[in-house]
């Protein structure tokens, strides 16, 4: 990456390919492009040549691997008023199925001090490019102290580099042999870089490891045009991780995925599953209702109940299911149902609700989804109403916390105030008479807990009491890892 003005903008993933045009009919504006009328002689004195590996660097942060390879560049280019072309035999540039799954990487010990903060960014940036698509990436600490393009137990190699400026870091295409699949940093990326952090910088750089060019190369509009060899992946964005500000960019501060960058990395490596559970019991005409899981459109929302009893599973996009109004109802004779949906076109959430049917059944929810920003984390909530029979447990789920963030608990009675169930609220195993984190043990039908999730704790358990029968609301506020 570079602060030059010779780098670009534009939006949406574009992906490394030959041909041209992006398939949806775009064509540049004519322009009067940069280094047009340039002899070959004055272009390559111009182009910065890296002293150690003897690549050129182009747009910043694309390399060009020889000297012939750049003059064909300036053959097909800039003489004709472009300004980077790369071509891989008209194929896209990607990972293989097998390869996107296990990208390893090793970060050069030659860091120094700076050595912990490369691994932090690099940790990262690799982590949103994983949320958005089905890749994978692997840090081989045991190869760092070796960490060289000459190093073939790792798909690429992560190093520390003085180019005096030149650009901040730069790195590579997945059609490089491995002695050209070194991701670069120089001093200058460390600082200052303005609202450019260190883990932007990386999330950048990692775009084109992945196969992805310069959004800038879509128009001449911005002064920052490339060439018309690529294929899109998604419509223009102008905020794009891979679209430089400098070129009328809108992403002012740091560089991160947009929505558009998400869907571009999608289309191209497809879709990472999450699966999340949830468990209850529920008592006829008890129902639960879950808070909406964000999900992606085109994918698969798959949601498997398992247990006891007969309760019934509902699923609904757009809106909160009811009896009468569902996309998805299996409607058997027992805990063991199943809705496996498309997430259709336009619509972004998906609600579960699971009333009970008869007495005590208790189910297991275990749902697989696409989240749509690529991330779980996040607000959530779930609403219990049901009855809890005197001298009887009821569970009222357990759920996947944040470290630091609150856990609240409402409980509220439907019936008499005279009922009296308690509520029981326990960190990494279920409550007991004796064990809890929170018990307010208050005559009536209202209590409330209300926590702060404990340093180490990743789950949380929920159960009432039934002192006396109780036909009560549970409603449940917290925070997804």
């Amino acid at each position: 990456m570079s602060r030059s003005p010779f780098v670009g903008a534009l939006s949406g993933l574009v992906l490394l390919a030959a041909g041209c045009g992006d398939g949806n009919g775009f064509t540049p504006a004519p322009e009067a492009p940069l280094g047009q009328g340039l002899s070959w002689e004055e272009f390559r004195a111009q182009v910065y040549q890296e002293p150690d590996t003897g690549i050129f660097i182009v747009d910043g942060d694309v390399p060009v691997l020889s000297e012939a390879l750049l003059r064909e560049f300036y053959e097909n280019s800039v003489r004709s008023g472009q300004l980077i072309v790369h071509n891989v035999g008209g194929q896209d540039a990607k990972w293989s199925d097998t390869q996107k799954r296990s990208l390893t990487y090793c970060v050069s010990t030659a860091f120094g001090t700076r050595h912990a903060r490369v691994v932090e960014a690099m940790a990262t940036a690799t982590a949103a490019w994983e949320a958005a698509a089905d890749v994978k990436f692997l840090h081989v600490s045991a190869e760092d102290s070796a960490c060289d393009a000459l190093n073939d137990r790792v798909v690429f190699d992560v190093r520390p580099v003085n180019v005096f400026g030149q650009y901040l870091a730069r790195a590579f295409f997945p059609s490089h042999a491995r002695p050209d699949r070194s991701l670069l940093f120089d001093n200058s990326a460390f600082g200052p870089t303005g609202t450019w952090t260190l883990a932007g910088i990386t999330r950048h750089e990692l775009g084109h490891a992945l196969g992805f060019r310069h959004e800038h190369t879509r128009t001449q509009v911005t002064g920052c045009f490339e060439d018309n060899n690529w294929r899109a992946l998604t419509t223009y964005d102008a905020a794009s991780v891979m679209h430089y500000p400098s070129c009328s960019g809108t992403q002012t501060g740091d560089l991160v995925l947009t929505q558009k960058d998400i869907d571009g990395a999608r289309a191209l490596y497809g879709f990472v599953y999450v699966t999340e559970t949830l468990s209850g019991s529920t008592w006829e005409p008890g129902i639960v209702h879950y808070s909406p899981f964000s999900v992606a459109p085109g994918s698969t929302f798959d949601v498997e109940m398992t247990g006891t009893g007969d309760p019934d599973l509902y699923v609904r996009f757009g809106a909160s299911p009811t009896l009468e109004a569902w996309d998805c109802r299996p409607y058997e004779y027992s805990a063991q149902e199943r809705c496996t949906l498309v997430v259709p076109a336009g619509v972004n959430t998906a609600y579960v609700m699971v009333p009970g049917y008869g007495a005590d059944p208790f189910f297991h929810l275990n749902i697989r989804y696409v989240p749509f920003s690529g991330f779980t984390t996040g607000p959530r909530w779930a609403q219990w109403s049901t009855y809890v029979a005197q001298g009887t447990y009821r569970d009222f789920g357990t759920y996947d916390v944040k470290p630091g963030t609150q856990f609240r608990v409402d409980m509220r009675g439907l019936g008499e105030e005279t009922d009296d169930p308690d509520l029981y609220v326990r960190f990494g195993a279920p409550p007991t008479f004796d064990t809890y984190d929170c018990r307010p043990y208050i005559v009536g039908p209202h209590e409330v807990c209300d926590l702060t999730v404990p340093a180490g704790q990743s789950k949380v358990y929920v159960r009432v009491h039934g002192y006396t029968g109780a036909m009560i609301d549970v409603d449940i506020d917290y925070t997804a890892p």
